[in-house]
């Protein structure tokens, strides 16, 4: 574990196996490491360079009180690719993002056209502020958050321990002193003509109770060279399929 410095602010990293590198983007606000150290991560390591990492305002990484919105994002993930590039490495990275990771690093594969390998969206709600923001439109006080926490999250991340007071205070810092709702409600879609372009392989994970699946049809209708596949559960695939979710992930990766 260690911490590298991306756009002023620090972001904490793990890197874990040796092999081509696969870089892992968590959600907002729910989203940390633990989404993908507790996943997958160590079943792709034995094959994979893994590596995961803090976005801004999440985990351990500095709080930010602005530059959620996926230009300035992408831009951190772009640092922190650029940081574990060898010059003696010829194959580029493979990409996996969850929710509006998945978002990040989708962006990430259309502004760096070349650089990555293979690409996997997991549940990724294109666009934001059609998916995501009206979920946290009207969370503006500490109650209202309360309110807008998904059970799958309560049942499995809060659970009154002290990582769970952290993440706690993080959401509050996130939803109320920061510009996180407001970056997701400017959000806009990507263009057909422009995912048409990204000629990678790409796998699009979805659950089939998801309220984003309508996004995954489309993008797997539209990128080139993308396969769809469903789990039997809802949005948050990490928490609610994780087994499944790392096999799909050891197969296409």
């Amino acid at each position: 574990m260690g911490f590298i410095q991306c756009n002023g602010n620090n972001l904490n990293y793990q890197k874990l196996g040796v092999g081509p590198q696969v870089v892992m983007c968590h959600g907002l606000v729910f989203g940390s490491i633990a989404t993908w150290y507790f996943t997958a991560a160590a079943t792709l390591a034995s094959r994979f360079e893994v590596i995961l990492y803090d976005q801004r305002g999440h985990g351990k990484s500095d709080l930010a009180a602005s530059g959620y919105d996926l230009d300035t994002l992408t831009s951190d993930l772009d640092c922190l690719v650029t940081h574990f590039h060898k010059a003696d490495r010829v194959e580029g990275v493979s990409l996996v993002g969850h929710s509006y990771g998945a978002l990040v690093a989708l962006n990430y594969a259309l502004q760096h056209p070349g650089q990555v390998t293979k690409l996997v969206l997991i549940d990724a709600p294109l666009p934001a502020s059609r998916y995501v923001y009206p979920s946290m439109s009207q969370v503006n006080t500490r109650e209202a958050l309360e309110q807008c926490i998904p059970d799958e999250i309560k049942q499995k991340t809060m659970r009154g321990s002290r990582s769970a007071s952290r993440m706690q205070e993080r959401m509050e810092f996130l939803f109320l002193k920061s510009t996180l709702r407001q970056d997701v409600r400017d959000a806009v879609d990507i263009e057909d003509e422009r995912l048409q372009k990204l000629d990678i392989p790409v796998l699009c994970l979805y659950g089939r109770n998801s309220d984003c699946l309508d996004a995954g049809v489309r993008l797997a209708a539209v990128l080139p060279n993308a396969k769809l596949e469903l789990l039997d559960c809802g949005h948050y695939i990490p928490l609610e399929a994780p087994q499944e979710m790392t096999s799909q992930l050891d197969q296409f990766l």
